[in-house]
C-alpha cells in the first residue's frame, strides 16, 4: 500500500507541476489526435525483456521476453502507450482525445514440471486473451483506459484491465506514471488460483471462487525518443494481489502477494502510407 500511495503521489506531482503547459498542448493535442488531420496508419514493432516474478503469485522471479505490436493512426508519440498495454494493440476507430480497438495478449504455459511450488495446483495451458479496448484523454497529460479481453485456450474466464496516466515530455523524454486494477471473472480466478482437490480446513468441500477484484497496482516508466519513430523505455511495475486470488495456496503461504516488474524495451514505427479512415 505504500508503493501505491508514494506513486500516486508522483502521479499527482507530474500532473500538477505544469498546468499551464498542459493547457497549452491541449489544443495541439486534440488536433494531433482528430481523425479529420491526415494521418498515416503506422505499425509498430519491438520487444522488450521483463524482470518477473515466474507466474502471478509466484516470490520467484525469471526473465522473460515480450513482443511489441501496435497498429494506429498516428505515431505511437501521438497516443501515450503503457508498457504493461496488451501486447497486441490495433486502435481501429479514433476521434479528438479518444480511440476504440483490438486488443490481445498471450499467457505462457505453467505446470509444477517448470516450478514445484505449483504441485497442489493444475497445469494451465499455452495460450491466449482477445478482446477490445477503450481510452480517453480529458487533457494532453492524462490517459484513462479501459480493457476487456476473454481467454482463448488458456482459460474460459473474463479480465478488466483499467488504468490512468499521468504523463509529461522533457525533451527527448517522456515520463508517466498511474495507478492499475484489474477485475476477473471467477473462472479465471479458479483456473489460475485453484487448487486440485478440498482446501485444507474446509471440510473437503471444494473451494469456491468469486469474480471481483484480482489486483491492484501502479506502473511508472521512461522512455527516450532518439527520434520520431525510434524510442526506447524503461519501466517498473508495482502489484498486490487481492480477495481469492490472494488466498490461494500457490500465493499464501508459497508465494507473494505483492510483486514488482522491471522492465526495458525498444520499438520502432513504420509508415504503412495509407490515411484511411476508421474513424467518426
Amino acid at each position: 500500500m505504500r508503493c501505491v500511495a508514494y506513486l500516486a503521489g508522483l502521479a499527482a506531482c507530474l500532473a500538477l507541476s505544469s498546468p499551464e503547459r498542459a493547457f497549452a498542448q491541449s489544443n495541439d493535442y486534440t488536433q494531433l489526435t482528430s481523425p479529420q488531420s491526415a494521418q498515416n496508419w503506422y505499425l509498430t514493432v519491438g520487444a522488450g525483456l521483463r524482470y518477473q516474478p515466474d507466474y502471478t503469485g509466484s516470490d520467484d522471479y525469471i526473465f522473460r521476453a515480450r513482443p511489441i505490436i501496435s497498429l494506429g493512426r498516428g505515431l505511437k508519440s501521438t497516443w501515450w502507450s503503457a508498457e504493461d498495454d496488451a501486447m497486441l494493440s490495433i486502435g481501429v476507430f479514433s476521434g479528438q482525445g479518444w480511440r476504440i480497438g483490438f486488443s490481445g495478449d498471450l499467457l505462457w504455459k505453467r505446470s509444477a514440471k517448470v516450478n514445484p511450488a505449483l504441485v497442489a495446483v493444475p497445469a494451465t495451458k499455452f495460450g491466449g486473451e482477445a478482446g477490445g479496448f477503450v481510452e480517453f484523454y480529458p487533457t494532453s497529460w492524462l490517459r484513462a483506459r479501459a480493457d476487456l479481453r476473454r481467454g482463448i485456450v488458456a482459460h474460459d474466464g473474463v479480465v478488466a484491465d483499467l488504468k490512468l496516466d499521468a504523463f509529461t515530455n522533457l525533451g527527448s523524454w517522456t515520463f508517466g506514471i498511474g495507478p492499475r486494477m484489474r477485475i476477473a471473472s471467477a473462472d479465471y480466478i479458479r483456473t489460475y488460483f485453484g487448487t486440485s482437490g478440498a482446501m485444507p480446513g474446509t471440510g473437503g468441500l471444494l473451494q469456491r471462487f468469486n469474480a471481483g477484484l484480482h489486483s491492484y497496482g501502479a506502473l511508472a516508466q521512461a522512455t527516450y525518443h532518439w527520434s520520431d519513430r525510434f524510442q526506447t523505455t524503461t519501466y517498473l511495475e508495482y502489484k498486490r494481489l487481492t480477495g481469492d486470488a490472494a488466498r490461494s495456496p500457490i500465493v499464501r503461504p508459497f508465494g507473494s502477494r505483492n510483486s514488482l516488474t522491471i522492465g526495458i524495451s525498444a520499438s520502432y514505427s513504420f509508415d504503412t502510407g495509407s490515411n484511411y479512415s476508421l474513424g467518426f
